[in-house]
């Protein structure tokens, strides 16, 4: 029997190679993802890589998909048994955690979607999660859209500069300023609320 070892490299399929697309957006970010680097990094061709993606933009669109939904999943789980405010508060917690842990593909969903159908048909469950939090403030339906666009606004401002380093060195409680927006965007939403009833 021979005893020599299988050097052969593991079949690839399309969650492979979307993991390790995930592994290096994660450490050296979106931009820097590319066919080659990809290719790189499974040690494999460039060519086997069409066997599972379209191109790069698919590749890509795959990747802010894939975010999006987990920022989701993230989203929903947190949601449950909260309402109105708190439940505000609640989401604009998880959306700070959720980019501080992955801060290259918190960006990658905050980039125009390339594919806008799948993106937002993935993006359901943090719609839905903000809406219904937005609805239970008292907001009527055909101002829950752009209500919810200005808090998400609101915090997506702090965060992203967060995730780029922005502050800094910043001494003052970072976490403080953050209940400062969050506050903003909810007393935003419940204004809003008491303007439309």
């Amino acid at each position: 029997m021979s005893t020599t070892p299988d050097t052969r490299r593991p079949r690839l399929d399309q969650e492979a190679v979307l993991q390790a697309a995930e592994a290096l957006v994660d450490r050296e970010g979106y931009d820097a993802l590319t066919m080659t680097s990809l290719a790189a990094e499974l040690d494999t061709r460039v060519s086997s890589l069409y066997n599972h993606v379209a191109n790069l933009e698919d590749l890509r669109s795959l990747i802010q998909v894939r975010a999006m939904r987990l920022l989701g999943e993230h989203v929903r789980r947190a949601a449950m048994g909260h309402a109105g405010a708190d439940g505000l508060r609640v989401l604009s917690h998880q959306l700070r955690a959720f980019a501080r842990s992955k801060p290259e593909r918190y960006a990658a969903i905050t980039r125009p979607p390339i594919d806008p159908e799948v993106f937002f048909a993935a993006a359901a469950d943090t719609i839905e999660a903000l809406a219904v939090m937005v609805r239970s403030a008292g907001l009527p339906e055909d101002r829950l859209l752009p209500t919810g666009m200005a808090v998400f606004a609101a915090l997506h401002g702090f965060v992203s500069l967060e995730a780029a380093g922005y502050f800094g060195e910043v001494p003052d409680d970072l976490d403080a300023v953050y209940e400062m927006v969050i506050r903003g965007a909810v007393t935003a939403a419940v204004i809003e609320a008491t303007h439309q009833a």
